[in-house]
């Protein structure tokens, strides 16, 4: 159906998506602003304020994403001390990692670093017809700055289109400072129930890796490296009903890994695209990190996409 032939039939948009502007008045997540962006057919919420990562995420009213027991966390209760990074750690579609580090804490750079609990700021949200098609865009930008030290911004653009299966998250960062900056950055796509369930299976990986089982007491964390070729790369999960993908730049984004947690309550899958195979102690060692000199820019996308199997 065309422009025109659906505005005959509707009175607004809002009716059957668009983006809703909002903000969270309970508990820890209280104050936190929240930009649900809806397609009518995929519906996810935005949070300005903790990197212009992705809590919620739903497909045709069926939950593809998971919320760990922390739920939403407003950034000023970010402790960066050893492992606590995990108490605002709420999960959600997307979590972000960098920018000084991944993976483990060392020295003074705590578990996957800052970047997720670090405010937008100059968040526009647009949402405009161009041709025959409803277009719905989210810009914000992060700063990660230190006096005398790094200045580095993470710029963010969200894009979807109305009655569309998948959206785009493009990022640039840009060193606005005087001297090379080291970087890295883990894209941390955590899906969950029912999406995740027994018998579903992560695709575009290993067989001996692929199988989701039910919960099972006491399972500890996975962390298992996956090798994709080619420029262009995906990994997903199918359960037999719903799959739901992720499409990255392997120019920018060389490495790949699967969190795989199949606990009770922590029961969650999680596909992630890294500038590096490196974390904590390691990416310094090793010098894994990204070098982005005086006012260069590094870019990266990903591309979320949910369908109905057939």
């Amino acid at each position: 159906m065309d422009r025109i032939e659906l505005l005959k039939r509707i009175g607004s948009v809002e009716q059957i998506g668009g983006i809703r502007d909002f903000t969270f008045n309970d508990g820890k997540a209280k104050g936190v602003r929240g930009i649900e962006v809806n397609t009518g057919i995929l519906r996810f919420v935005v949070l300005p304020d903790r990197c212009m990562d992705i809590a919620q995420a739903d497909f045709k009213g069926s939950a593809i994403s998971w919320i760990s027991k922390t739920g939403i966390t407003a950034p000023q209760y970010y402790e960066k001390d050893g492992l606590s990074w995990l108490r605002g750690f709420y999960g959600g579609l997307l979590t972000t990692c960098g920018l000084n580090n991944i993976g483990k804490p060392y020295g003074e750079h705590g578990l996957h670093g800052r970047m997720a609990n670090v405010p937008a700021q100059k968040v526009s949200c647009s949402a405009e017809w161009i041709g025959d098609d409803y277009i719905m865009t989210l810009v914000g930008e992060m700063r990660d700055s230190i006096v005398f030290g790094q200045n580095l911004v993470l710029r963010r653009k969200i894009t979807a289109k109305l009655f569309d299966n998948a959206f785009t998250v493009e990022d640039t960062v840009i060193n606005e400072g005087f001297k090379e900056e080291n970087i890295a950055l883990c894209y941390h796509c955590n899906f969950g129930y029912p999406l995740v369930t027994e018998g579903a299976k992560i695709v575009n990986v290993p067989a001996e890796v692929a199988d989701i089982t039910a919960p099972i007491q006491g399972k500890e964390e996975e962390c298992i490296p996956v090798k994709h070729e080619g420029e262009t790369a995906f990994a997903g999960i199918e359960n037999g009903k719903i799959g739901a993908y992720i499409t990255y730049e392997r120019g920018t984004l060389p490495d790949f890994l699967i969190w795989k947690m199949l606990g009770e309550s922590e029961y969650v899958v999680g596909l992630e695209p890294r500038t590096t195979n490196c974390g904590g102690e390691n990416i310094a060692e090793q010098g894994k990190y990204v070098v982005v000199n005086p006012f260069e820019e590094y870019r990266t996308k990903l591309k979320f996409t949910v369908k109905e199997i057939e």
